[in-house]
């Protein structure tokens, strides 16, 4: 039975607590936690409703940070490409969905307050900013204090997503030390109190960052995860989405589509031999897109984590397979993935 790393595990433990994971995801989660004290421990910890903002210790996805993710993610050796052009993309989303009636949800300030606070993270209003400092196009936020003195939360709410997108990509206004968030129709930003001057402040300013992805990508952008497994004579591969994709219809009836999705690839080598392996070169194919990683390394254990990429082009459906193709020590060896249901 293959043995999944505990980084792995500790990405789905969110989505795996809310039930908003496939039953093969949980099964895999659950046996992990059998033999796992530290994961069992997280799990605890995520479930404990009173628990404060500065006990969540796991680096969380950004999964929502959108371009600030893709200049800051770390994507070790390996290098994606989109096979898809964007006439395609349009296409293929809107195809999916053909005949399903978009929910055009609306999201609030109160809404998203609400939903923060049943993350044990309260905001309260704070009418010591001005909101004429943060205007974008005319719009002002409202403006709330995280917790305890963890910084500022900008919350912008527009007419829908196409609007926000629109005013957010003129006006470029959001850079370091600013952190934006987007969630349907709303953009939220979070402001650190100060510039991190300590390594103790810079790991505070994570977690408070981290945890605010965590609850707009699962609560807020609804957002699901799909693992994909296959094995061949040497190997045994894993695949992770995570993402979410939003439909909105306008008033002329015209369809748009908003979507974010982030993969993980993993290789597992099944023999005994894993110091004789030396590096590995790996590729990936997807109707979406494609990427490789040349001179991985394994752990102790035989996996290679090869790298996150994230995006908000196309991306995997349930029903379509991975290939993984695997080079080393002069042989070669596919794997075909399928999504568990």
């Amino acid at each position: 039975m293959i043995k999944y790393p505990c980084g792995m595990i500790e990405d789905l433990i969110p989505l795996y607590i809310e039930g908003d994971v496939s039953d093969a995801t949980k099964e895999i989660v659950e046996k992990h936690l059998k033999d796992c004290k530290n994961c069992s421990s997280l799990v605890h910890a995520y479930s404990n409703d009173e628990l404060k903002l500065n006990d969540f210790k796991e680096d969380l996805p950004q999964a929502n940070t959108f371009k600030k993710l893709m200049r800051k993610l770390k994507l070790g050796s390996l290098i994606t490409a989109a096979v898809a052009i964007v006439a395609a993309i349009a296409i293929g989303t809107i195809g999916y969905k053909i005949g399903e009636k978009p929910k055009n949800n609306i999201l609030s300030p109160k809404t998203i307050v609400k939903t923060f606070e049943k993350q044990s993270m309260v905001l309260k209003e704070d009418s010591s900013k001005s909101p004429d400092k943060f205007e974008l196009s005319g719009l002002k936020p409202a403006i709330f204090v995280i917790g305890d003195k963890k910084g500022t939360l900008l919350v912008y709410t527009f007419k829908s997503f196409v609007e926000r997108e629109d005013i957010v990509e003129k006006s470029n206004k959001f850079n370091d030390p600013y952190y934006s968030f987007n969630a349907k129709n709303a953009l939220l930003v979070y402001i650190p109190t100060q510039n991190p001057l300590t390594e103790e402040e810079m790991k505070s300013i994570g977690e408070t960052r981290n945890l605010i992805s965590d609850i707009v990508f699962k609560y807020l952008n609804d957002g699901k995860v799909v693992i994909y497994k296959g094995e061949s004579t040497s190997w045994k591969g894993t695949f992770t989405l995570k993402y979410y994709e939003h439909w909105w219809e306008d008033e002329k009836g015209t369809l748009h589509y908003d979507a974010y999705n982030e993969t993980s690839p993993l290789v597992k080598y099944k023999m005994t031999d894993i110091t004789s392996v030396g590096s590995i070169n790996f590729e990936y194919k997807t109707t979406a897109g494609e990427g490789k990683s040349m001179g991985s390394r394994l752990d102790k254990g035989g996996y290679s984590a090869l790298g996150k990429s994230g995006g908000t082009g196309a991306m995997p459906r349930e029903n379509e397979d991975i290939t993984f193709t695997i080079k080393w020590n002069g042989k070669k060896e596919n794997i075909i993935l399928k999504a568990q249901k």
